[in-house]
């Protein structure tokens, strides 16, 4: 089993309605639901983050796309940050937005 993940992460504040972060994450379950391309695991919260993890199946960066996608479609795509690694040791680097600065903590 690899330890690859892809995150999305989406901020959080006093008027973040979690049934619509509940929605965006089962958009991204939908987006995979055929062909099994990644699985999405689940998520978390972390500080003023809400975080989807998902591990890929197929190649990352053809996942990353669909993500953008499902996220554009919902959305939520200027919102969020997506971030890869390769082990469960290394730290996520940030592929979205493209140029981003920034830490993705998840």
């Amino acid at each position: 089993m690899s330890d690859e993940r892809i995150v999305v992460q989406l901020p959080l504040s006093g008027s973040t309605d979690f049934d619509e972060l509940i929605d965006i994450e089962n958009a991204l379950t939908l987006a995979f639901l055929k062909d099994r391309a990644a699985a999405v695991e689940g998520h978390t919260l972390s500080g003023k983050a809400f975080n989807i993890s998902i591990a890929p199946r197929a190649d990352p960066s053809a996942v990353v796309d669909r993500i953008k996608a499902a996220l554009a479609e919902s959305g939520v795509l200027d919102e969020a940050l997506i971030g890869t690694r390769s082990t469960a040791k290394e730290p996520y680097s940030v592929v979205w937005p493209a140029g981003y600065k920034g830490t993705l903590e998840a």
